[in-house]
């Protein structure tokens, strides 16, 4: 039973029923999915994931590796989502802007599945690996901010002993590594 369930729910949000795989969840069911810092509770917390999930890949799939059974009522769901990045993916400090890069993603969810109904739920993964698949490093940019500090550091060292020179290249020098950093790691750009 719990089996037919958990396949009836990946179904569901592969064909974009978000409200039927909502009524798989209790009330109060705690749903600990990203890319919410908080949890969330029952079916609002569920449909808020997918809608979120399914915004930043309007195509995303969720296909079963296995099926690991923990419990009588704990299942380890290892999936595989595979989907087009068209929209921002907010997870915690991160945001990933859309590039239309098409993403395989690794995912493992925890469910507790009680008399028919999911009663937690607990998704995770790689983080690096997303990192990987959904930025984009700005080469050019990264080159043009580093000749600039360059720069700069070869000035700071020819103004040693004078602090209003040095404050003064300091004050220019942190623009410039806030924006390589931007380049270098657009998904820390909120």
């Amino acid at each position: 039973m719990s089996e037919t369930l958990i396949r009836h729910y990946y179904a569901c949000f592969n064909e974009r029923r978000f409200v039927d795989a909502a009524q798989l969840f209790t009330d109060d069911a705690r749903v600990e999915h990203i890319p919410f810092q908080t949890h969330h509770r029952g079916k609002e917390g569920y449909i808020r994931f997918a809608q979120a999930w399914g915004g930043a890949f309007p195509d995303a799939t969720l296909a079963i590796d296995r099926i690991d059974r923990r419990s009588d009522t704990m299942f380890d769901v290892h999936l595989v989502s595979t989907g087009t990045h068209r929209g921002v993916l907010d997870i915690g400090v991160f945001q990933f802007k859309p590039r239309g890069a098409t993403a395989t993603i690794c995912i493992r969810e925890l469910l507790d599945i009680k008399d028919g109904a999911i009663v937690s739920s607990s998704i995770s993964l790689d983080l690096n690996n997303l990192i990987t698949q959904l930025s984009t490093v700005d080469y050019s940019e990264l080159r043009a901010r580093l000749e600039r500090i360059r720069r700069l550091t070869d000035e700071l060292s020819r103004a040693e002993g004078d602090a209003a020179h040095q404050r003064d290249v300091a004050d220019r020098l942190g623009p410039e590594l806030d924006a390589a950093r931007r380049a270098l790691r657009p998904h820390y750009n909120r």
